[in-house]
């Protein structure tokens, strides 16, 4: 019997298989080479240190202060800047390009020329966290790490420092993944993981809602119309407002006989920080907002609160998403929940 057919039939079996073999270790030899893999959990610790270097400078720095203006908001107000914003961005710029080089990142204050010395600080020991994770990884080309050097500039001028925030957000393919919001004057960090767990001192502020009545938060300097909205909305509301006063107030405009059983409490506070934490403890059951906000305001509360499965999106029920080549601005309105997200959207 002649085997020498088969016996060449097998040798250029062989040959395509060998040369399939080298296209596949090229391939991949090719993709970790242009791409890397990142851990999420180095990043959280990052974003941590990130976040609490940048506040140890706005506090060392709150008595030495210069102020600038942007120009205007869309509510025509100032829109102030402090030379603490810039030593923040700097010190955290610096600490996220040198732990994390392969990644994108977004600060409020891009285009700053940092000196050397002021973003020389460098990521070394990790952080001890709570919760013993599993390894898990995603691609670095994948990450936009956002960043707000300072938080609550207005109340920071006016020495109302226990509002003032630095925030990190690391999203993956423009999903909002990871949240470090720092309070430097109170030294607490707030941070959360989505799909893995978050810190300790966010178990400790569900509380639950007092009363019946939907709490609504809503912004002292954006608050646009939406004020006027809710009352025709809704018939019974509690209306938190980020305001600048220093009390505690009910008001419920309009004369006694239209009143609605409207409670509108004004508390010492403007950030996202503020309204977001509200939210995810379950001390406002929404915050609304219906004119243009920043990404790098909102990315960080977005995901913690995504974290203890709540709800951000736009005020038409859309999803919010922190892409690299994205539009910072968010022109379509906020709604932020914890639970009955349709509800609010359905309102507005």
């Amino acid at each position: 019997m002649n085997f020498s057919g088969i016996i060449k039939l097998n040798k250029r079996a062989y040959c395509v298989l060998f040369l399939l073999a080298v296209v596949f270790v090229y391939l991949q030899f090719f993709k970790a080479a242009t791409s890397e893999n990142v851990s999420l959990f180095y990043m959280l610790e990052v974003a941590i240190h990130a976040a609490q270097a940048g506040g140890s400078l706005v506090v060392s720095t709150r008595n030495n202060l210069k102020i600038h203006s942007k120009g205007k908001t869309a509510e025509g107000k100032d829109d102030s800047v402090t030379s603490a914003d810039y030593f923040s961005h700097c010190a955290m710029l610096g600490i996220i390009t040198r732990a994390l080089p392969q990644v994108t990142l977004i600060s409020e204050e891009n285009g700053i020329n940092c000196k050397k010395e002021s973003a020389a600080q460098t990521y070394n020991q990790p952080l001890n966290l709570q919760f013993d994770y599993p390894a898990a990884y995603v691609e670095a080309s994948d990450v936009t790490i956002w960043i707000d050097p300072l938080d609550a500039t207005v109340e920071y001028t006016e020495k109302l420092y226990q509002y003032v925030t630095t925030m990190v957000c690391v999203a993956v393919n423009g999903k909002p993944i990871i949240g470090v919001i720092h309070q430097p004057f109170n030294e607490s960090t707030s941070w959360a993981v989505v799909g893995f767990g978050h810190s300790a001192n966010l178990n400790e502020k569900v509380h639950g809602t007092d009363s019946n009545l939907p709490k609504i938060i809503i912004s002292r300097s954006h608050s646009g119309t939406i004020e006027q909205t809710l009352k025709t909305k809704f018939k019974d509301f509690k209306l938190i407002v980020a305001a600048g006063a220093g009390k505690s107030t009910i008001h419920t405009p309009g004369p006694k006989r239209e009143r609605k059983n409207c409670e509108l409490v004004s508390m010492l506070a403007n950030m996202f920080r503020y309204k977001a934490l509200r939210v995810a403890d379950n001390t406002a059951d929404a915050y609304l907002h219906s004119t243009a906000i920043k990404k790098w305001d909102i990315c960080a509360g977005n995901a913690i609160l995504s974290a203890l499965g709540g709800k951000m999106t736009t005020k038409h029920g859309q999803t919010l998403t922190y892409y690299n080549d994205t539009n910072v601005i968010n022109k379509e309105g906020l709604v932020a929940t914890l639970r009955n997200h349709e509800a609010f959207i359905d309102k507005l």
